[in-house]
């Protein structure tokens, strides 16, 4: 079905980086900017292979690298790690629409923001680690309750979900 399509992640991927930029430093202070892709990232691969996770977060994480115009590969490496493990995790929990994708949303933010901090000290970069980390209980929160809502508003659906609806042929 749709979900499936590369096109459709990257008008959701278009879309998520908009809100991020334009709408949520509104409603967040300055330096607590939650990020929307990763929601994104973790709710693709919540219902796709790992393969096809892992390539959701590769391109999510290029459009946010390429959108923010710094550190390139760093958003990219960091979700393309985590749509992989998001993507082998999901078929070893018991299915939920809404638990589920939360519960992984936030391990998954808790997981990006030390790795990304392990990444930028070793391509040189040196911030201190409570400034960096600051923002992750708001971003966690975030995540657990931004993930379930999309995935619910765009109504996604597990691939043998939608393979006994329509037939293996999509």
């Amino acid at each position: 079905m749709w979900q499936f399509r590369f096109p459709t992640w990257l008008v959701l991927f278009v879309f998520a980086l908009l809100v991020q930029t334009a709408l949520l430093p509104v409603i967040f202070p300055v330096g607590y900017v939650p990020s929307m892709v990763l929601p994104v990232v973790v709710l693709i691969a919540v219902y796709e292979t790992p393969r096809r996770g892992l390539a959701a977060g590769l391109l999510g994480g290029l459009m946010m690298d390429v959108w923010s115009g710094r550190t390139w590969g760093l958003n990219a490496l960091t979700y393309a790690f985590i749509g992989y493990l998001v993507a082998i995790l999901q078929g070893k929990i018991v299915r939920d629409q809404v638990f589920v994708p939360g519960l992984l949303a936030g391990v998954a933010q808790v997981a990006a923001t030390p790795l990304q901090w392990v990444l930028l000290r070793v391509a040189g970069y040196h911030f201190a680690w409570l400034g960096f980390v600051r923002p992750l209980p708001s971003s966690v929160l975030f995540a657990m309750l931004m993930t379930p809502a999309i995935g619910g508003i765009l109504r996604f659906r597990s691939r043998h979900e939608i393979e006994s609806m329509y037939g293996p042929d999509l």
